[in-house]
């Protein structure tokens, strides 16, 4: 361990939707998109980590609860048996916060144990909501009425470039109520959790930060929504010129955010004595995003690289040169050595201070499941291995000749492919162990519009 028998009195989570590793400045980005992140890795580690799985519902239990997605009956609801990392710290008498908006992560999914102030944006409908809302209770679904106002709300966004309604609250605001909670609080000792959104698309425009890459982004809001239905629905239809406007839009996300995580890290410097000092900063993100490697673009049902390979950056260690390769399910166990609590029994993952050094180089798989199709890969640091069990195809990747996932070598190297399928179907097994039957939770319309608009919902 790095930490032998000292221990940090705060410790600061950033996780960041969609941010793929390799548009990071420290992860040789040659676009400066991070200066706060960049500058927290010159002075700590930055990992080589993967996530679990490749969207955020399948994501977060594992961030949140070192367990696989698919535990304990599965990642759309989180169940008692996962301890979470507010719960673990909280146990041992430290305020714990959490500060985001993406519905997918509310207390009506039990994200709230654990935290004393839990902040989700959910009680803040938007003035389109609460119209919808009132809409589908009061009115006849049969009704001329209803189905006009229904298709109008379906149909603005697809035909003119209009988001409606609050899909999320952006860096800015959601900054604004961390540091309300820090001036009102004044904690001394706290873990605080934020969750960004804004990279996650639909990409908005940002002139300030898009000035600040040296990017000329002559594109409205309107035509950026526009630009991402059609990434999302006919991406074969892309010009050349539509797929850099929308990497530009992406890598002014990344910098407007990476301003608002300064922003952050600046308050918790100045809200508490002796401000940073004593304080770590982990900040990662859930999964990547696809911008046509694979033909694809967004991040689901994808399993490669881009999609998986995340920044992980640890802020209050002392710097190394080589970094193991880690996983997502070794955050919090990191959180609470931080801490110098006990690591629940539960937790499948392992500090990263453990790792830093110890030339262990974890196998990562990762999982997920949309509707019947069954997806995993297993990650070492010579090989890819992915598995869609619906469809049954399987491939196979040298990571040293080809990093880039390109050549399927799966039938040239049957013996390897067949250890790589054999260790899923162990995991798979073990995952049966702590099946359980989870509560159904019924979705409000507000939530179905927001997560619609985000691209989660059909």
């Amino acid at each position: 361990m790095l930490y032998a028998s000292y221990r940090m009195t705060s410790v600061v989570l950033v996780t960041v939707d969609s941010l793929r590793a390799d548009h990071v400045g420290c992860y040789g980005y040659d676009r400066n998109t991070t200066p706060t992140l960049d500058a927290l890795a010159e002075s700590g580690i930055s990992f080589d980590a993967y996530a679990n799985a490749n969207w955020t519902r399948a994501s977060f239990p594992s961030i949140i609860t070192s367990t696989y997605p698919l535990e304990y009956g599965g990642f759309e609801y989180l169940s008692e048996n996962r301890k979470t990392i507010g719960s673990a710290v909280q146990d041992s008498d430290y305020r714990t916060a959490a500060f985001h908006s993406n519905l997918w992560l509310s207390r009506d999914y039990n994200y709230d144990r654990g935290f004393d102030h839990f902040y989700d944006s959910k009680s803040e409908p938007s003035l389109t909501a609460r119209l919808r809302t009132y809409v589908k209770l009061n009115l006849d679904h049969d009704s001329r009425l209803y189905r006009a106002l229904q298709w109008a709300y379906d149909t603005t966004e697809e035909k003119a470039g209009v988001d409606v309604g609050q899909t999320y609250k952006d860096a800015e605001a959601l900054t604004d109520r961390v540091l309300e909670w820090l001036t009102a609080a004044s904690p001394d000792e706290f873990f605080l959790w934020v969750h960004y959104m804004d990279v996650h698309h639909p990409y908005v425009p940002h002139e300030e930060d898009a000035e600040a890459l040296g990017l000329d982004l002559d594109v409205g809001e309107r035509e950026a929504i526009r630009l991402r239905r059609k990434m999302l629905e006919s991406p074969d239809e892309l010009t050349d010129a539509e797929h850099q406007t929308l990497v530009d839009l992406y890598d002014a996300e990344i910098r407007f955010t990476d301003r608002h995580i300064g922003r952050l890290l600046d308050a918790v410097e100045t809200s508490n004595d002796p401000g940073l000092a004593d304080t770590a900063v982990i900040v990662t993100a859930d999964h990547g995003e696809e911008f046509a490697e694979h033909d694809g673009y967004s991040h689901n049902p994808s399993m490669y690289d881009e999609v998986l390979r995340v920044p992980l950056v640890l802020y209050g260690a002392d710097r190394l040169t080589d970094c193991e390769q880690v996983e997502l399910l070794d955050v919090a166990p990191t959180v609470c050595d931080l801490f110098g609590v006990s690591v629940p029994e539960s937790y499948r993952g392992r500090s990263v201070l453990d790792a830093a050094g110890s030339d262990e180089h974890a196998r990562v798989i990762s999982e997920t499941v949309r509707g019947d199709d069954f997806k995993f890969s297993i990650r070492t640091s010579d090989w890819k291995y992915i598995w869609d069990r619906d469809v049954e195809t399987v491939e196979l990747y040298d990571l040293g000749a080809d990093s880039g996932e390109t050549m399927n070598i799966a039938y040239e190297y049957p013996e390897v492919a067949a250890e790589f399928e054999d260790e899923v179907r162990s995991h798979i097994a073990d995952l049966r162990e702590t099946n359980e039957t989870l509560p159904s939770v019924r979705m409000d319309s507000e939530t179905e519009g927001r997560l619609r608009n985000l691209g989660y919902l059909e």
